[in-house]
């Protein structure tokens, strides 16, 4: 009887040790989830310049293997003008299209106070309350221009920003061998080699996403422009630009760039040749989204749809519009270091799409 009292009170405290220990990681959790979100500014410019910097290490390391002693330093400045290159493209092609909005979009007020009074029309006639018909007709084209042209100024701005980033990624890329070092001086031997493997392995992934990314994001731009000036809508350059960077953000971003272009094509065609003009931009992103993205990405995404919707509501609110960016890339780390550490697996192999541990620790490992 005493034993039987001995061995029930062992295992009541280790019911209440295990609580008290997910409890801990819950309020720890809370409190870095605070954390990230109060000081998003800084702490997503440093995981954005951490991606960044995995991105273009093989540029520096393919330059670097291929230089003297004396000029490897020439790789860091290859990988920095790489993305220097990228960034001031995305920007160019941002402040153009938002040019091209705030001169051209006001003349088509009046054809969508024309839609407008259609709208309250019908809404009357079904015994609807519509509301008032004020002077909304130009209230959303001039939200629309206002918010173009504050895109316009804030580019300006945005150069600080990427000045911070060039100096962390090249603090990243001039540290990277000497952090290597000390992971293997500061962990045991086995603990070095998880470590190591782990970090290959979210390198080649998110280079491998990224890649996919832009090369689907180029050609669903492509065929949006082919598509748009088939039937002679405006704003060519703006839909394409949009769809090449809305193409970044997943799931959410395609269904906007395809809306966008539909619904500002009733203020220029006729409502029948605006119904196919969207129908064809919904083949457009059913073909490059459903058919060709999973056949390029393969097993090196091994993510569940449904992990990817709510990893990118959760850090675009923890992180703004930063956040939506490398919520992807940020999901494929915390999968690729929980299904190395046997504790963390259940929870690595609920965000990926594998079936099992043995599929999620094949499609984690380079």
């Amino acid at each position: 009887m005493s034993h039987n009292h001995q061995t029930g009170q062992k295992e009541q405290r280790e019911r209440w040790y295990h609580l008290a220990c997910w409890f801990s990681v819950l309020v720890a959790l809370i409190l870095v989830v605070t954390a990230l979100r109060a000081t998003s500014w800084l702490s997503s410019t440093i995981a954005f310049s951490f991606f960044t910097a995995l991105a273009v290490w093989p540029v520096d390391a393919f330059v670097r293997d291929r230089m003297p002693r004396s000029l490897r330093w020439l790789g860091h400045v290859a990988a920095l003008l790489l993305m220097l290159l990228v960034f001031g493209l995305f920007l160019v092609g941002l402040a153009v299209a938002a040019r091209q909005i705030t001169a051209g979009l006001p003349k088509y007020e009046p054809v969508f106070q024309v839609w407008q009074d259609r709208l309250y029309a019908w809404v009357e006639s079904a015994g609807l309350t519509g509301g008032q018909n004020d002077a909304v007709s130009g209230g959303l084209i001039n939200s629309v221009v206002g918010y173009a042209s504050t895109v316009i100024q804030s580019i300006w701005s945005a150069a600080g920003i990427i000045s911070l980033i060039f100096f962390l990624v090249l603090l990243l890329l001039l540290e990277a061998p000497s952090l290597e070092a000390k992971l293997r001086a500061t962990t045991a031997r086995n603990e070095d080699k998880l470590y190591h493997s782990a970090l290959s392995t979210i390198a080649v992934r998110i280079r491998w996403y990224l890649a996919v990314r832009t090369a689907l994001g180029l050609a669903t731009a492509l065929l949006y422009a082919l598509w748009s000036w088939g039937w002679q809508l405006d704003f060519i350059l703006v839909w394409a630009v949009l769809a090449f960077l809305l193409n970044y953000i997943p799931t959410v971003g395609s269904i906007v760039a395809g809306i966008l272009p539909a619904a500002f094509a009733f203020l220029q065609l006729s409502p029948l040749s605006a119904a196919l003009y969207g129908v064809g931009l919904l083949i457009i992103e059913q073909i490059m989204g459903n058919y060709i993205d999973p056949k390029l990405q393969g097993e090196q995404l091994a993510l569940s749809p449904l992990a990817i919707l709510i990893a990118l509501m959760f850090w675009s609110w923890v992180w703004g519009i930063l956040g939506a960016l490398v919520a992807v890339p940020t999901m494929l780390a915390i999968v690729v270091v929980c299904a190395r550490i046997p504790a963390l697996q259940p929870v690595a192999l609920f965000l990926s799409d594998s079936k099992n541990i043995e599929q999620l620790k094949t499609v984690t490992r380079v």
